[in-house]
């Protein structure tokens, strides 16, 4: 998947060098299907026949991907594609190509495919898609994934109140003086389903790090907020990168030792989470806050109740977050955030339900990872079954 990770300038950048390269051999797999059809000269399809059980086999088509999308229109309309639809001939550039001839060219594609009477009359090229989708999935070629239900965190009544906010915040990195990300504002609600586009190191995923807490902002400059009790969960860009280190694992085992304590152990490793040895040491010193032993909710603000050094355990205190923020060091923040991440596992059952063999099983195929995967070693797994496993792993915990 060489143009995953690169925007359109950069595509067209690495398209027009391997073309110019000479005397060399290329093997390519990609869901750039444009991107295919410009560099590549034959096209092999891996395939089955759609036989369940049946052993795939390369069929070899000495052609271009547009003359192969011709020549083989169901099999070109079956491949995923970001608009849905099938892929254009290199032939038509992207700007003479209007919706309703995508519409069209959807159809015609598809042309060999049975729906039925009710979606047959919708006459539009979404539905028969739609339809192709559900007889694929009923004939078991395609595996649906099932996300779970998380509901509403507690005092969140509707879908667009914020759950998530920054305000003027500010980053930039150690070595460099220059901003990646300056003054930055953002709302995040529970209807939010959010995209960031832009270039190459235009700072897309560092304001993602930045608004899950896997980054801080520069001290003094600008305010995160999260609601305590909403649960996140974070597929980074690099994550199938994170499975190398589980290769000879099943994903049985992988899952059980991620969430061996009831925690997402992924999630943990958050800087905005994970306490460095200098907050460590610093919580030993004289009357330090050590602990974080309850949570409560008073005129809709947060108090937590915390222990402090010098004192017996029973003798704690309760103060409102806005005053810890301003009355401790920074890693007492952390502290409360560990202590929201195990409320919120008990709130989704993660904390109290067995993560055995048989309920990881269960679950696994609500992803479509069935049993001879499961019990298979992580290295035999293709990239987009390791992908569904990464999936299935940030939705354990029913994140919001």
């Amino acid at each position: 998947e060489p143009t995953n990770h690169l925007d359109r300038e950069s595509i067209e950048w690495l398209t027009k060098h391997l073309l110019s390269l000479t005397g060399v051999t290329m093997g390519i797999v990609s869901h750039d299907y444009d991107f295919i059809d410009e560099v590549c000269t034959d096209v092999t399809h891996y395939d089955n026949g759609g036989q369940l059980g049946k052993p795939c086999r390369f069929v070899y088509y000495p052609m271009t991907f547009s003359e192969f999308q011709k020549l083989k229109p169901e099999i070109a309309a079956g491949l995923p594609r970001i608009d849905s639809g099938p892929p254009k001939s290199a032939s038509q550039p992207a700007s003479e190509v209007s919706g309703s001839e995508d519409v069209s060219e959807l159809s015609e594609s598809m042309s060999s495919v049975s729906v039925s009477e009710s979606n047959a009359s919708e006459g539009s090229g979404l539905s028969t898609t739609l339809a192709k989708v559900d007889e694929m999935i009923a004939a078991g070629l395609i595996l649906p994934m099932n996300f779970p239900d998380p509901g509403k965190p507690e005092g969140i009544r509707t879908f667009r109140k914020p759950v998530m906010t920054l305000k003027k915040c500010s980053f930039k990195y150690p070595e460099t003086d220059r901003y990646i990300l300056k003054e930055v504002d953002a709302t995040v609600t529970l209807g939010s389903r959010a995209v960031i586009v832009g270039g190459n190191g235009s700072g897309k995923s560092t304001f993602l790090k930045l608004l899950i807490g896997d980054l801080e902002p520069e001290e003094g400059q600008g305010e995160m907020w999260k609601h305590h009790a909403l649960r996140l969960s974070y597929v980074a860009q690099q994550s199938l990168h994170h499975l190398e280190d589980h290769v000879t694992s099943t994903p049985i085992q992988y899952l059980q030792a991620r969430f061996r304590q009831g925690l997402d152990a992924e999630v943990a490793k958050l800087k905005s989470i994970a306490l460095t040895d200098d907050e460590k040491a610093e919580m030993e010193k004289g009357s330090a806050i050590y602990a974080i032993v309850g949570r409560t909710t008073k005129g809709n603000k947060p108090w937590y109740e915390f222990q402090q050094r010098g004192k017996m355990k029973a003798e704690t205190q309760s103060l409102p977050f806005a005053e810890i923020q301003l009355r401790f060091p920074p890693y007492v923040q952390k502290l409360i955030k560990n202590y929201d991440q195990k409320a919120q596992a008990i709130e989704s059952g993660m904390a109290i339900r067995p993560i055995t063999e048989a309920e990881v099983l269960k679950h696994l195929g609500d992803f479509g990872i069935d049993q001879q995967l499961a019990f298979g070693k992580i290295r035999q797994m293709s990239g987009g079954q390791r992908q569904r496993l990464l999936l299935f792993a940030g939705v354990l915990a029913k994140p919001h």
